[in-house]
């Protein structure tokens, strides 16, 4: 099969595999990674044909540009040689107008050379006309060096030429899912909050959920939208839920006005894939139904900017009433413009098995669930991903992670591999996480807000976050190797 060079961005390193096999998924098509390291700004893939690189490149979010591999090496020398022997590639392209391009990366190639490089090629023996703009075919040098800061003009010339392999190849495009993070940019959204998800993690995040034409993607603590802008684009619908009401409207208030998430809809055009935002607390959630969600996607509120709520009353509050209130008019609170009901904190530990349980009853077979798990780093363990029957985790060698220092926070990606719908989650708040149970273990992302607050002091041994007799995690795990056809293994 053809091999392609991916030239790819250094941001989010650890996105890139998971979004490239997603990719793979939504269009049925096997990928192998040929690179020995993947973490570099050349990726070299094995295709089965040229139409699998164009998905890529209208949906990858990461990748810059994409080109058929032609010969490579570590020297000029090695790659000639190899060229040499594979001219026969170039006999499709041989009276079509070409130019040559050399391009660097983690450098920028000094200009004076360019010509002699290029010049470099004579042997091939392209009979064309040279065009430097718009022509038939264009032929990339790609010369990879290590990252290494080099501000100055004396720095870049010294490391000039000094790369670590050198590649020549055909482009077949550029990356058109890379001009998405900013068409769809916070600062320009016709609505957004501070809670509001970046965009480009947003489409990095909807690439893991597999969003389609015909699907259906469900958002249970919708806040802003965020994460539905990013699906909708891609074909899905999509609907949300939140307990506060405000965040979906936004400020304007009156009959006519539009809630703020279809306002930045309509400014993307997919206004119409909004089956519905609605408000509710999603443990008292009113479906009645499991197995017809296509995929859960949700940033779950842990603190930073603003804590998981759940209605009821705090512990050593008030209790709940049995009737609900009536003033002396004979009007009822909860009837009320703007009336809020009572709501304590949601544990971020129950959370996240709830969110697990619920997408084992909800998600169709197949489905998946996608989500955001803050830790803090030095408690994390492999263990603190719920584990729930029918739910397995999709996971590429250490995890997508976005590192914050003392904290992180960790793309989980989960399939539901049940048949059945299972159970609907009860909600209960889960006796393991429970201080007054003296639990033997507690997940990284226990207590995270007020951990958070308080610049994440070391647990008391009350709280021991890794005793000795910690079980083994049951996750599933990829280990991708030079060469292989990469799949999701469960272990």
């Amino acid at each position: 099969m053809p091999q392609y060079i991916l030239r790819i961005s250094l941001e989010h390193k650890s996105f890139r595999i998971p979004s490239l096999l997603s990719i793979s998924q939504v269009f049925n098509f096997p990928i192998r990674f040929i690179s020995k390291d993947k973490y570099r700004g050349i990726l070299i893939v094995e295709l089965e044909k040229e139409e699998d690189v164009h998905h890529i490149l209208e949906r990858d979010t990461l990748v810059l540009s994409a080109s058929e591999l032609y010969a490579e090496g570590k020297t000029y020398s090695e790659l000639h040689d190899q060229m040499r022997g594979n001219l026969r590639v170039l006999a499709p392209y041989e009276y079509a107008s070409f130019k040559f391009t050399l391009e660097g990366a983690n450098h920028r190639v000094v200009e004076s050379r360019t010509t002699e490089t290029v010049e470099s090629f004579a042997y091939t023996d392209l009979k064309g006309k040279i065009q430097m703009k718009d022509p038939e075919v264009e032929f990339v040098i790609y010369e990879d060096y290590d990252f290494e800061i080099a501000h100055t003009s004396e720095a870049r010339y010294k490391r000039d030429g000094k790369f670590q392999h050198v590649y020549f190849g055909r482009r077949v495009g550029f990356g058109k899912g890379r001009l998405l993070p900013t068409k769809h940019d916070v600062k320009a959204r016709a609505y957004y909050g501070n809670t509001s998800m970046d965009s480009h993690m947003g489409f990095l995040m909807a690439g893991q959920a597999l969003p389609a034409p015909g699907k259906i993607v469900y958002d249970p603590f919708v806040g802003t939208g965020s994460m539905l802008y990013a699906s909708a684009h891609w074909g899905a619908y999509v609907m949300g839920s939140d307990i506060d009401g405000r965040q979906i409207r936004g400020k304007s208030k009156g009959k006519e006005v539009k809630p703020g998430i279809l306002r930045a809809a309509a400014q993307y055009g997919t206004e119409d894939l909004f089956l519905d935002c609605l408000t509710y607390d999603v443990t008292k959630s009113p479906i009645r139904r499991g197995g017809w969600v296509d995929a859960i996607i949700t940033d779950p509120p842990y603190g930073v900017r603003a804590g998981a709520k759940r209605l009821g009353r705090k512990e050593g509050g008030k209790p709940l009433r049995d009737e609900p209130y009536m003033f002396p008019d004979g009007r009822y609170s909860h009837q009320l413009p703007g009336y809020l009901p009572p709501s304590r904190p949601y544990e971020l530990a129950n959370l996240t098995l709830d969110l697990v349980q619920l997408a084992r009853w909800l998600l169709v077979p197949g489905g998946r669930l996608v989500f955001f798990l803050p830790t803090v780093n030095e408690d994390y363990q492999e263990v603190d991903v719920p584990v729930v029957e029918g739910m397995k985790e999709l996971k590429v060698d250490e995890g997508s992670v976005q590192d914050f220092g003392k904290w992180g926070r960790r793309l989980i990606t989960m399939e539901k591999t049940a048949q059945d719908d299972g159970p609907p989650p009860t909600f209960e708040d889960h006796e393991e996480f429970d201080l007054r149970n003296q639990p033997e273990h507690l997940p990284g992302h226990h207590g995270f807000r007020e951990r958070y607050a308080t610049g994440f002091s070391s647990r008391k041994k009350s709280e021991n976050p890794s005793p000795a007799n910690t079980p083994p995690s049951l996750e599933p795990v990829v280990s991708v190797t030079p060469g292989s056809k990469v799949q999701y293994q469960h272990i």
